[in-house]
């Protein structure tokens, strides 16, 4: 059984849990601040958490990909540090966690970086309540 599918199941099979934990780790969205606050003294912090470039294929002869945060949102600090482990775009704005999202449209129990992070706590809370 492929990655996808097996992922797809655990999330199917999770899915009340995983959501509560998101609603507890993920706490406000921000966009709108964040975005009223670029083109200020703020950008510095902005920009560490708004995009980046991934040159992990240049040496294939690829061209490096931009990856650019198209929401923002306010979550708990243990849980950005792990987004940011995985690769994530995450800073701090004002001594507030932030977490750029590059991905928009679904819900954020859905992007399988989530579910990394948080599958053992949602396994954990079915296994021990």
């Amino acid at each position: 059984m492929g990655t996808v599918k097996t992922q797809h199941n655990w999330y199917v099979e999770h899915e009340r849990e995983l959501d509560q934990v998101v609603g507890e780790v993920v706490l406000y969205n921000v966009t709108t601040l964040v975005s009223d606050m670029m083109g200020s003294k703020w950008d510095d912090e902005i920009d560490e958490f708004s995009y980046k470039v991934d040159d992990s294929f240049e040496e294939e002869g690829a061209e490096p990909t931009y990856i650019e945060a198209l929401e923002y949102w306010l979550v708990d600090d243990w849980f950005g540090e792990n987004l940011k482990q995985k690769g994530e775009l995450v800073g701090e704005l004002c001594n507030l966690t932030i977490w750029g999202r590059s991905c928009t449209g679904q819900a954020i129990s859905l992007d399988y970086v989530v579910q990394e992070v948080l599958k053992d706590i949602v396994e954990n809370r079915r296994k021990y309540g």
